[in-house]
C-alpha cells in the first residue's frame, strides 16, 4: 500500500481519535466549561465526517460523547451524570453530532454524484463529437468507456457470436448487469434500424446505468450513420454507373448509326449486282441480316438504358399473342424463310397486357437466339396460352432443339439469373435484353430444359382483364 493510500484510509481515524483526545486535554488544561468543550467536540465530529465515511463519523460521535460525559459532566471521571440538565445537554450533543455527520456525509455523497454526472456528461459529449466527426466507432467507444470507469469494452453482434448473455439481451432488449471481480459487467443493447442487433459490453465499470445507456445509443446512431454513408456511396456509385452506361450507349449509337447506314446502302448495291451470282447473293443476304440484327441490338440497348434510368415507361395495352407472332414474322423474314416456325395459340388464351414494342423485341431476341443455336432441320415452336397456375397471366413460349442453356444461367425454377452467377457474355445479350423488357412489362423470363433436348423460353406477362359488365 502506498503512503498516499495509507494516509487516505487511516487519516480520518487519526482525526477522530486524536482530535477527541486533543480537545479533552485542552479542555482539562484550560478548565473549559461544558458548553465550550461540546462545541469543540462538534468541530472534531464535523471534520471527521468530511474526511471519512459514515463509520468514521459515527465512531467519532460516540467517542466525543463518551469523552464529553467522562471529563466534563460531574461527577467527573465516571460515566454517570448527577444533574438531570446535564443528561439533556449530553443527549442534545449526541443527537446534534449524529445529525451533523449525517448531513455532511449526504452533502459529500451528493457532491460526488454531481461530479460523477458532470464527468459522465463531459465524456458523453466528447464521445458524440468524436463519433460523428472522426467516425472511428471502435476506438472512440473504447476511450469513452475507459473514461466512464470500464476496465475493458467490446461490441458484439448477434449474427457473429452467441452467448447466454447476448441471447437474453436479444430476447428482452433491456440492459443486463452482472457482478464481476472488478465491479460489474453491463450488457447494453445496440439498436440499429429500430431493432436490437448487438450489444455494447462494458466490463468492470462503476458508471451509472443511464450514462452507459446513453453511450450505447450514441454508438448505435454512429453505426447507423456509417451504414447510411456506405449505402449512400453505393447508391451514388450506381447512379454514376447508370449515367455512364447511358452516355456510353448513346455515344455508341451515334458512332455506329452512320457506318451502319453506309453498310446498308452498300449492301443494297451489292444485292442488285449479285442477282446472277447465287453464292454472292447468299453472302449479301447474310451481311444484310447481320447488319439489321446489329441495328436492332443497338436500339434495344438504348431502350433498356432508358427503362433502367427511369426516362421511359412501358405503354401497356391489350395485345393478342397472335398479333405479336405476326409482327415477329414481319420483322424476321430471313429466319422464317430459313426454317420451319410452328405457331400455336390456344383458343381461350387472353390478350396480354404489355407494351407491344417491348413484347415484340422480347420475342425477336428469343427467336434469334433459338435460330442461331438450333440445327437447320429442326423447327422452332411458338406457343401462347393461359398460365397453368395463374389465370391472370399469359404464358408465351419459344421452344427450340438447341444444345440447352449452360449451367448458372437460370435457377432451379427456371428464372433467368441477373446476378453474378452468370455474366452477360454467357447468357447472351439477347437474353439479357429480353429479361429486362419482360420485367418492365410486369412479367418474368424463365429458361427450362426441353424434354428430348433443347430449351423452353417462357415469358409470363399480365393478362388484359376484361372489364366487369354492369348489371342491367
Amino acid at each position: 500500500m502506498t503512503a498516499d493510500r495509507w494516509l487516505r484510509s487511516v487519516g480520518p481515524w487519526l482525526i477522530a481519535i486524536g482530535g477527541t483526545a486533543l480537545v479533552t486535554a485542552l479542555g482539562r488544561e484550560l478548565d473549559m466549561n461544558p458548553s465550550t468543550a461540546g462545541f469543540l467536540f462538534l468541530i472534531v465530529v464535523l471534520v471527521s465526517s468530511l474526511r471519512g465515511g459514515l463509520l468514521v463519523a459515527m465512531v467519532a460521535s460516540v467517542i466525543a460523547t463518551l469523552s464529553y460525559n467522562f471529563f466534563f459532566f460531574p461527577p467527573l471521571h465516571t460515566l454517570s451524570i448527577s444533574e438531570p440538565a446535564n443528561w439533556v445537554a449530553l443527549a442534545a450533543f449526541l443527537v446534534t453530532s449524529v445529525i451533523v455527520n449525517r448531513l455532511v456525509i449526504d452533502a459529500r455523497v451528493a457532491a460526488e454524484r454531481a461530479d460523477q454526472r458532470r464527468n459522465e456528461l463531459e465524456t458523453l459529449y466528447a464521445l458524440s463529437i468524436e463519433l460523428f466527426t472522426a467516425g472511428a466507432v471502435g476506438d472512440a467507444t473504447e476511450r469513452a468507456l475507459k473514461l466512464l470507469g470500464a476496465k475493458s469494452s467490446s461490441l458484439a453482434f448477434f449474427d457473429a457470436q452467441s452467448t447466454p448473455e447476448l441471447e437474453h439481451l436479444q430476447r428482452s432488449g433491456e440492459p443486463l448487469e452482472l457482478p464481476s471481480p472488478d465491479g460489474r459487467d453491463v450488457y447494453l443493447p445496440l439498436f440499429l434500424g429500430g431493432k436490437v442487433t448487438g450489444a455494447l459490453i462494458a466490463r468492470g465499470t462503476d458508471a451509472s446505468l443511464p450514462a452507459l445507456v446513453s453511450a450505447s445509443r450514441l454508438i448505435g446512431l454512429a453505426l447507423e450513420r456509417e451504414k447510411f454513408l456506405e449505402e449512400n456511396a453505393h447508391v451514388q456509385a450506381l447512379r454514376e454507373s447508370e449515367t455512364l452506361k447511358t452516355s456510353l450507349l448513346r455515344a455508341i449509337s451515334h458512332d455506329l448509326t452512320t457506318p451502319l447506314t453506309a453498310i446498308t446502302i452498300h449492301t443494297e448495291g451489292l444485292r442488285r449486282k449479285a442477282e446472277r451470282d447465287a453464292e454472292l447473293k447468299d453472302s449479301v443476304s447474310g451481311i444484310a441480316g447481320e447488319t439489321s440484327r446489329l441495328r436492332r441490338r443497338i436500339d434495344n440497348l438504348l431502350a433498356m438504358a432508358r427503362l433502367e434510368a427511369g426516362k421511359a415507361k412501358p405503354r401497356r395495352e391489350p395485345t393478342p399473342p397472335a398479333d405479336l407472332f405476326r409482327a415477329v414474322r414481319e420483322n424476321l423474314p430471313l429466319v422464317f424463310g430459313a426454317r420451319q416456325i410452328l405457331v400455336h395459340v390456344e383458343g381461350d388464351c387472353p390478350d396480354a397486357n404489355v407494351d407491344p414494342f417491348l413484347a415484340l423485341e422480347i420475342l425477336v431476341n428469343l427467336i434469334e437466339n433459338a435460330h442461331r443455336v438450333s440445327p437447320p432441320e429442326t423447327a422452332i415452336e411458338l406457343r401462347a396460352r393461359t398460365h397453368p397456375l395463374d389465370p391472370n397471366q399469359v404464358r408465351i413460349e419459344v421452344l427450340d432443339r438447341g444444345p440447352g442453356m449452360p449451367p448458372g444461367v437460370a435457377d432451379a425454377d427456371g428464372n433467368l439469373l441477373a446476378g453474378a452467377t452468370s455474366d452477360v457474355a454467357q447468357r447472351g445479350l439477347g437474353l439479357e435484353i429480353a429479361r429486362t423488357f419482360a420485367a418492365a412489362n410486369g412479367g418474368s423470363l424463365g429458361i427450362t430444359p426441353r424434354p428430348g433436348g433443347g430449351t423452353i423460353a417462357r415469358i409470363d406477362v399480365p393478362a388484359a382483364l376484361l372489364p366487369e359488365s354492369e348489371p342491367a
